[in-house]
């Protein structure tokens, strides 16, 4: 609904028929009163804590920084690579985030996006990567996160580099192993992809501390059924890791309308047939 047609709707000056109004502000009251029911009903999940995952994520990030280096982080799905590196950058000076997605992968639609992150108004593409840049040199010891950067194709992730090298500030990219495909098709040619792998500073990718990383999870949520946990476990070393944890646990506790201290196995199996996204 407009916006001026809502003011008059509830001021009771709408003109004309009312009942495609009053039916569109009945559909939004149900709406948000289902979604705030169900909200209420779902645990929050348990909040940030450094884990082995997590404390070598800031490693890594915190060498980008310290170097103005060129870093990639490529763990597993649901090893919380992006609630780490959020983490990182609400404590730390200078660090700015964005997320790329399906409709950002070109070096254009990457730097419309750094563009917005920065509050830049310049039309002209050469301008608007030398803006970027300056803002992020003046800073200081600078870092640039780029969360999702599978997204990114071989010209975008070169021009990411181009900050590391020329504007002397650190930029991680993080996302799936897909980054190293799409830096290994990085140019029309061997010397430009060698030209991008040599700037690579580190590569994280090995899984530091997995089985204790998904028990620290599932204790922190505070399950306290041994066979709920150990069915949690094998759950957490499948692939999603801690993210197969936390939404199978929500689920199951909206089913069985209790706390996660009180789940059975039977509530967390009944849970994840029900999710079918894998077998047991």
């Amino acid at each position: 609904m407009a916006e001026s047609s809502f003011s008059m709707w509830c001021s009771g000056t709408l003109e004309g028929v009312l009942e495609n109004a009053n039916t569109s502000v009945s559909r939004w009251l149900d709406t948000f009163e289902d979604s705030v029911g169900m909200s209420s009903a779902l645990p929050q999940s348990p909040d940030f804590f450094v884990t082995n995952a997590a404390r070598s994520i800031h490693d890594t990030l915190k060498l980008a920084q310290a170097i103005s280096g060129f870093v990639t982080i490529t763990l597993d799905a649901g090893r919380g690579k992006t609630s780490a590196c959020d983490a990182f950058r609400r404590v730390k000076s200078h660090v700015y985030m964005v997320t790329l997605h399906e409709k950002a992968t070109t070096v254009t639609g990457a730097m419309n996006m750094l563009a917005r992150q920065f509050g830049v108004r310049v039309f002209n593409q050469g301008e608007v990567v030398e803006t970027i840049g300056e803002r992020l040199k003046r800073s200081g010891s600078a870092l640039l996160i780029v969360d999702e950067a599978q997204h990114a194709d071989g010209r975008a992730v070169n021009q990411f580099r181009h900050f590391s090298d020329q504007y002397q500030t650190g930029v991680a990219l993080v996302g799936n192993a897909d980054i190293r495909r799409r830096i290994s098709q990085g140019g029309p040619n061997a010397a430009s992809r060698d030209q991008i792998v040599s700037r690579i500073d580190k590569n994280l990718k090995r899984d530091p501390g997995r089985a204790d990383d998904v028990r620290a999870f599932i204790e922190a949520w505070g399950v306290l059924d041994a066979a709920s946990v150990k069915f949690l476990t094998g759950l957490g070393m499948k692939g999603g890791a801690l993210r197969q944890i936390d939404r199978t646990i929500k689920i199951a506790c909206l089913a069985a309308g209790c706390s996660a201290a009180e789940l059975k196995k039977q509530h967390l199996e009944a849970a994840w047939r029900n999710r079918d996204v894998e077998d047991m």
